[in-house]
């Protein structure tokens, strides 16, 4: 339907000189013979042109509103009826979403929301990061995720920085030795992310903005579920959770320090912390993201530098120094 420039300029020149042929137009318009001769030939098709049946041939102008309008007309009929359907769809999807939130809804209680199994999980977050307006905050505990896993979220995570959406996540120590997460966050860094490390965390948790959160069912079998909780008081509480653990993590470009003089690593005071709390090694391996010979391995070394032959004296020795 549209013209081009080099096609509106062949009518024009006609309409000044209908007596021209191809030479005289193409040098009027400084168009090749060739271009010429497309342009009257698409000129012809759209009636905007009348050739002459003389000898002598040429073309005659037609009236542009003449020639176009029927075409117009039957535009406007196809989007009038693209629009009636377009708001037929509308009226759909509004029933549809009506309905799908009073169902969801109506399976939790109050603000609080059950998800079975891990792909209920994850239909919820994504719709929840599409919806996102301000910023997602994560918690990832047991440690480096797959490289598909990674590459499966980078999709999302760059939809949601190029519309101002923050993202923030906190992996466990144990990635800085995984090269994909690394990756991943130098990645996420250069949109604008950001990505920090602790010894351990205290479970899966995800915030979108300051309305929502997803917590695990249970902390240890991620498998049942989680739920969706709304609660402003207790998204508000998870949300100073997130800022606490935030503040004391490191940027994951940065290499963990050994620790100066005689103060403890951040990863011996989560050591002591678990120990004080009674874990045992499987589960301090668990929280911390490591293989069970690796926590054997830190233990050992912390009761080293404690000069503590039990896991008692360590505990002792490290509230005599101030460590705990």
């Amino acid at each position: 339907m549209s013209l081009s420039t080099e096609v509106q300029a062949v009518y024009r020149a006609l309409l000044q000189h209908p007596e021209w042929g191809l030479a005289d137009i193409a040098r009027s318009t400084r168009l090749s013979v060739d271009e010429v001769r497309s342009a009257l030939d698409q000129l012809t098709d759209r009636s905007l042109l009348h050739e002459r049946s003389e000898s002598n041939g040429g073309f005659i102008p037609v009236n542009p509103e003449v020639a176009l309008t029927p075409a117009l007309r039957r535009l406007e009929a196809e989007l009038d009826v693209r629009r009636a359907h377009l708001s037929r769809e509308r009226v759909a999807l509004a029933d549809l979403a009506a309905e799908y939130m009073s169902l969801t809804t109506g399976r939790g209680s109050g603000d609080i929301e059950r998800l079975t199994g891990v792909e209920s999980v994850r239909v919820r977050l994504t719709e929840l990061s599409q919806q996102a307006e301000s910023e997602v905050r994560t918690f990832v505990p047991g440690g480096a995720l797959s490289p598909a896993a990674l590459a499966a979220g980078r999709p999302l995570d760059e939809q949601n920085l190029a519309r101002g959406v923050g993202i923030r996540t906190v992996f466990l120590e144990s990635v800085r030795n995984d090269p994909a997460t690394v990756e991943y966050a130098t990645w996420l860094a250069s949109l604008g992310g950001a990505t920090r490390t602790v010894p351990v965390l205290p479970m899966r948790m995800i915030l979108c903005d300051h309305t929502a959160g997803i917590v695990p069912i249970d902390v240890n079998d991620s498998g049942q579920g989680a739920f969706l909780v709304r609660c402003p008081s207790v998204v508000a509480a998870l949300g100073e959770l997130f800022e606490m653990v935030w503040e004391r993590a490191r940027p994951l470009e940065t290499c963990v320090g050994s620790g100066q003089g005689d103060a403890p690593t951040d990863r011996e005071r989560a050591l002591l912390r678990m120990l004080c709390a009674g874990l045992t090694d499987e589960g301090i391996a668990r929280k911390m993201g490591v293989s069970l010979r690796t926590v054997r391995r830190h233990m050992a070394a912390l009761l080293e530098r404690l000069d503590a032959q039990s896991r008692f004296q360590a505990g002792v020795e490290a509230a005599r120094r101030g460590w705990l």
